[in-house]
């Protein structure tokens, strides 16, 4: 997996082994961005169930003022520490190695231009997420993006 556009293009980022964690795909990846490229300059971004944090990393490579990864596993929060640091985006970057409501309940009166929800196969957590940040107001009203 490899950061596919923006300042760190290319990098390779790092992933856990196994089926515990799914990176999203570079393919996938690049038409999610292809989709909201409009919304990514200066936005703040929060990423749950973050993995390896490649859907923050690539958003602050291409323009993203900050990015909040948060991921329950110590070993995937380890694992996004390391590719924060080869990327160097260590002062954009904010790592969380809380459980998603925890997370959200921390960050309860923030707002995000962008929120990535990409929670485990075979869970609630995404309804259960999307009902928490919709009921705190996470989401920040549309910006404009006329560049």
């Amino acid at each position: 997996m490899r950061v596919i556009s923006g300042t760190a293009r290319g990098t390779k980022l790092e992933t856990l082994e196994g089926l515990d964690t799914r990176p999203t795909l570079d393919r996938v990846k690049e038409a999610l961005f292809s989709i909201i490229q409009n919304y990514i300059y200066d936005a703040k971004v929060l990423d749950l169930f973050s993995g390896s944090g490649a859907l923050a990393i690539e958003s602050i490579s291409r323009g993203a003022k900050e990015a909040i990864s948060c991921d329950i596993s110590r070993k995937d929060s380890e694992i996004i520490k390391q590719n924060v640091k080869k990327t160097h985006f260590e002062e954009k970057v904010k790592i969380i190695n809380k459980d998603y409501k925890k997370c959200l309940q921390e960050l309860e009166n923030s707002k995000f231009d962008i929120i990535f929800l990409d929670p485990p196969y075979n869970t609630d957590f995404g309804i259960d997420g999307a009902r928490i940040i919709m009921e705190k107001g996470m989401l920040a009203e549309e910006r404009n993006n006329d560049f």
